[in-house]
C-alpha cells in the first residue's frame, strides 16, 4: 500500500482531570521533518515523541500541535507576590496623597487583579504517567493521520495507473507509426528527386545512403523499448507499495527523457502529436508522485 504525504490526524483525551489535545498535519517534503509546538512541560519528551512519529511516517513535513490543561487542584498553586503587592500599595498611597480630591474606590478584588499580583505555579507532574498518557494520545492521532494518508495514497495510485494505460496506448501508436517511417521517407525522396532531376535513372547508391542515414537518425526503437521498460518498472514499484516516492520520481524522469528523445527524432506529425500527449500525461503523473511518501 502506498501513502500520500498529505494528511491530518487528531486526538483529544481527558484522563484523570488532565486534558490532552493533539493535532498533526503533514505535507510533502524530500525528507522527514518534524516540527513540534507544545507546552514547555513536554519539551523533555521531544525525542520520545519524534521516535513515535518516525514509526508511522518515513517522509514528509510534519507539524504537531500539542495542548495540555489540568483541572486537578494538585497540579497548581496560586501564590501572592508580596513584594510586588507592597510596591503597588506604596504607589497607590502616593497617588492618594497627591490626588485626595479623587474618590477612592480601590478594593481588594481590584488589587489582586493587578499584573503579577498573583503567581500561578505548576506543581511537578508525575512525569512517567503524563508521558505515557501523552504518547498514547499522539499515537492515536498518528493512526488517524496514517488512515487518511493511506486513503489518499490509494486514490493517487488509481489515478496514476489510469494515466499509465494512456501512456502505454500512446507508446503503441508511436510504434505503429514508426514502422513505415523509413519506407515513406524512401518513397518521398524518390519522388522529389525524380521531379527535380526529371530523370528516369536515379543514383540508387546515393539514395540508399541518404535513406540509411535517415533511418539511423530517426530510429526510435531503443527509446520505445526503454520507455516500455520504465512503464513496467513504474507499475511494479507502484504495486509493491511502501516508501517509494523518490524511486517513482526517478523513473518518471527517465520516462520523460525517452519521450523527449522520441520527440526530437520525430519527422511525422502523428508521432509529434503522440509525444505532446505523452508529455502531458507524464507531467500529471509527476505532480501526483510528488505527494507519495
Amino acid at each position: 500500500m502506498i501513502k500520500s504525504m498529505t494528511g491530518y490526524g487528531g486526538c483529544k483525551r481527558i484522563i484523570n482531570e488532565r486534558e490532552y489535545s493533539v493535532d498533526i498535519r503533514s505535507v510533502n517534503h524530500r525528507y522527514l521533518e518534524i516540527n513540534l509546538k507544545m507546552p514547555k512541560e513536554f519539551i523533555k519528551f521531544e525525542n520520545e515523541i519524534k521516535n513515535v512519529v518516525s514509526q508511522y511516517i518515513c517522509r514528509g513535513k510534519v507539524d504537531i500541535y500539542i495542548n495540555f490543561k489540568s483541572f486537578s487542584e494538585k497540579d497548581y498553586r496560586i501564590i501572592p507576590n508580596i513584594g510586588i503587592m507592597k510596591q503597588y500599595l506604596e504607589a497607590i498611597n502616593r497617588v492618594r496623597e497627591n490626588f485626595s480630591e479623587i474618590q477612592d474606590d480601590f478594593s481588594l478584588s481590584t488589587f489582586i487583579k493587578l499584573p503579577d499580583a498573583l503567581v500561578i505555579e505548576t506543581e511537578e507532574l508525575d512525569i512517567s504517567t503524563v508521558k505515557s498518557e501523552l504518547l498514547d494520545c499522539i499515537e492515536e492521532a498518528l493512526r488517524n493521520l496514517d488512515k487518511m494518508r493511506k486513503t489518499e495514497g490509494e486514490n493517487l495510485k488509481k489515478d496514476i495507473l489510469m494515466r499509465l494505460e494512456t501512456i502505454k496506448a500512446l507508446a503503441s501508436r508511436i510504434e505503429e507509426y514508426s514502422k513505415d517511417l523509413v519506407e515513406n521517407y524512401r518513397e518521398k525522396l524518390y519522388k522529389r528527386v525524380s521531379e527535380y532531376l526529371e530523370l528516369k535513372n536515379i543514383d540508387e547508391n546515393r539514395l540508399m545512403l541518404e535513406i540509411t542515414l535517415f533511418a539511423d537518425k530517426s530510429d526510435i526503437t531503443e527509446e520505445l523499448v526503454r520507455l516500455k521498460s520504465h512503464i513496467s518498472q513504474f507499475t511494479e514499484c507502484l504495486e509493491a507499495g511502501g516508501s517509494i516516492g523518490k524511486k517513482l520520481d526517478f523513473i518518471v524522469q527517465e520516462m520523460n527523457r525517452e519521450t523527449n528523445t522520441i520527440g526530437a527524432k520525430s519527422t511525422i506529425f502523428e508521432i509529434s502529436q503522440c509525444v505532446v500527449s505523452l508529455k502531458d500525461e507524464l507531467e500529471k503523473i509527476r505532480e501526483q508522485v510528488q505527494n507519495i511518501e
